[in-house]
């Protein structure tokens, strides 16, 4: 072998396994360092670099083509382009380790749906410490110097045939073990920089493609609902049914309604979680108040659940938000604005994030209060070394908003609020006493697992005893028990372990008031599609403009035997609309799965269920799709009518 390219392409090889060997110990002591030794996982990996060191040769053998061309240029050409590809090559292998090392998740497309804004927000957010930090200058530094200087080393004949013929031969062996073992890859064994840039390139390579819609099929997915449009599908006669009613005592005016939306709050944690109360008030108003046991959440992050609550509408591309234009739509905000309501959004971030205030400006919302508002008698959070300013805890988000209120005109209110302290970076005060709380929680066999994941349960223990602040104050306002508190969360926390994929969706939902005559839980299944339609119909005999016309794809949140089974379409973090939920059945991906009562799943081989549900949820798809790109929600004349207004268009 005197070939004095396969010499110094028998360098870059080396440096390519020494970097696959280093990446996956970073990664392993990174998931070590921040979930504790397990050995399960370290056998995962252990595995995964197996597979690493022959799957690497498919793109040892693939850069020797191009390599072996562009030493036909001069030769520091591909000395420079060596280096650079390592250098690029290794950030992009940290940035997905340390996502997975923080997370548990893997690095995909899901970046590509965010703006450079929102995704330098989430950077800034991310708790990355210093050992994290160090250890990515350490190898980045390694790789540099070792690309540096491998040109003066020296290999031998023997030592260039052994590592040939290991190429060669890893090639048709990383077929073979994959074939066998390819099923047993897990999030731990697979590779995070492979993983990121092949899902990369199918997601450049994916064209838009034109939707066919079929009204009929889509129609059939809503059988109680009495469409009315061909023009504009979602159009409907509302038929509302206040069944919310008959757990109330009358209101004598208008009564306040107070939105609750808290950033990461599983189901779970209303229960006993890990042998514990982690939420103690919001367990016990659950019992005080009208609780759904099996509420969902339809997207896998935040952008899902405003445009979810106060208007049942539609995902899009990327999330009803984030379209290029926001189609014409009703929301919760503009029907009771054009009710004589003030309208008004709370958020101790900036309201810009997922276009939010983007949303709110487009229903005439009368106050958005946010992070840029505050009185300078709160604490700014500041995080990072760029001191990067994120905003204010939930207790101070309560207390600011309560002196607002106080400012304003007093009834009749739509207050929405969106909290976030149980979001990275999980800031909160009084630290040193949350520890003490979470210590006296720790019950065996669970005290690793709190251990691992202290700084998410301390947040939980915050914002619980935020809201416990929160109403105990507002029992002090004349309006308390004119006022209707509807809470949930936006998603379940993404840092906790989950139960299976459809408890990603699964969220608590509850409606207390003072006005409430009895306690009741209910197990049907709903969404967060259902709410505005509910409050719309039980508000009714107190609003003067009631549209008579919907385009919300929820119904009501209590359902009667004869009702048929909701059909729930979710959007996962890609945004994919590829989870589908209905009666005892859930679709997920290319899996289908059997619920039972307490949502675990089991999956399942049924032909004609699983062909019959990716038929209705591609009908959706393309439906919702279709409606928001050709903005074909309401025409203008409704919108106007419904809402008693004269627009100019």
């Amino acid at each position: 072998m005197k070939n004095p390219f396969f010499e110094k392409y028998a360098k870059t090889i080396t440096a390519v396994y020494i970097l696959i060997f280093l990446l996956r110990v970073i990664e392993t002591a990174l998931v070590t360092y921040n979930y504790g030794f397990d050995n399960k996982i370290v056998v995962s990996e252990c595995f995964g670099l197996f597979m690493d060191v022959f799957g690497v040769s498919v793109l040892i053998i693939a850069y020797g083509i191009i390599s072996f061309l562009l030493s036909k240029f001069k030769s520091n050409v591909l000395r420079v382009v060596n280096i650079t590809l390592l250098v690029v090559l290794t950030l992009i292998s940290l940035s997905a380790i340390i996502y997975f090392a923080y997370r548990l998740n893997l690095l995909d497309i899901f970046l590509y749906q965010y703006s450079i804004r929102e995704i330098l927000f989430t950077v800034t957010t991310f708790p990355i410490n210093i050992f994290q930090i160090t250890m990515g200058f350490v190898i980045i530094l390694v790789v540099l110097l070792f690309a540096w200087l491998i040109d003066k080393i020296r290999f031998n004949r023997v030592y260039l045939k052994l590592l040939y013929s290991f190429v060669l031969v890893s090639l048709p062996l990383f077929f073979l073990f994959n074939r066998l073992w390819g099923s047993n890859l897990d999030e731990y064994s697979l590779n995070k920089p492979f993983y990121f840039v092949e899902e990369s390139i199918k997601y450049a390579l994916k064209l838009e493609k034109d939707v066919t819609v079929d009204t009929e099929k889509f129609r059939e997915l809503y059988p109680e609902k009495e469409f009315i449009n061909d023009n504009y599908p979602l159009v409907h006669r509302a038929k509302r049914e206040n069944e919310l009613g008959k757990y109330f005592n009358k209101f004598t005016t208008k009564p306040n309604i107070v939105i609750l939306i808290v950033e990461g709050l599983n189901d779970d944690f209303i229960h006993e979680y890990k042998g514990s109360r982690l939420m103690p008030f919001l367990s016990q108003l659950k019992d005080s108040g009208l609780y759904w046991e099996r509420c969902f959440t339809l997207g896998e992050r935040s952008f899902a659940v405003v445009p979810s609550v106060l208007g049942g509408l539609p995902y899009g591309d990327k999330g009803f938000t984030q379209q290029k234009r926001v189609p014409r739509h009703l929301s919760l905000v503009s029907i009771l604005n054009a009710n004589d309501y003030y309208t008004s959004f709370y958020y101790g971030l900036g309201a810009w994030f997922y276009s939010k205030s983007r949303f709110f400006r487009y229903n005439n919302i009368d106050l958005i209060f946010d992070k840029s508002r505050f009185s300078d008698s709160y604490s700014k959070i500041i995080v990072g070394e760029d001191k990067f300013f994120w905003g204010y805890n939930d207790r101070d988000l309560f207390r600011q908003s309560l002196e607002v209120i106080d400012t304003l005109k007093q009834s009749p209110r739509l207050d929405i609020y969106f909290t976030g302290t149980s979001h990275s970076p999980f800031a909160i005060e009084d630290e040193d006493y949350y520890d003490s709380q979470l210590k006296q929680l720790v019950r065996q066999p669970y005290e690793e697992f709190y251990q691992t994941h202290s700084t998410y349960l301390k947040s939980l223990l915050f914002v619980d005893d935020a809201l416990k602040e929160y109403f105990n104050e507002y029992k002090k306002r004349e309006d308390y028990e004119n006022t209707v508190f509807i809470i949930t969360g936006d998603h379940p926390m993404t840092e906790l372990p989950i139960k299976n994929s459809l408890k990603r969706y699964h969220v608590p939902l509850l409606i207390f008031s003072d006005k409430l005559n009895e306690p009741q839980s209910f197990t049907n299944i709903v969404s967060h599609l259902d709410i505005s339609e509910a409050l719309l119909s039980f508000l009714q005999d107190y609003l003067i403009h009631i549209p008579a016309i919907s385009t919300s794809l929820g119904g009501q949140l209590i359902c009667n035997e004869n009702k048929s089974h909701k059909n729930i379409a979710f959007m996962n973090e890609n945004r994919e609309v590829i989870d589908f939920l209905s009666g005892d059945y859930y679709l997920s991906g290319d899996k289908l799965y059997y619920v039972d009562s307490l949502l675990n799943i089991e999956e399942i081989e049924d032909t004609l269920i699983k062909s019959n549900f990716e038929e209705k949820l591609n009908v959706f798809r393309n439906m919702s799709l279709y409606v928001t790109r050709e903005d074909r929600i309401i025409s203008k004349e409704d919108y106007s009518k419904e809402l008693g207004i004269d627009e100019e268009w």
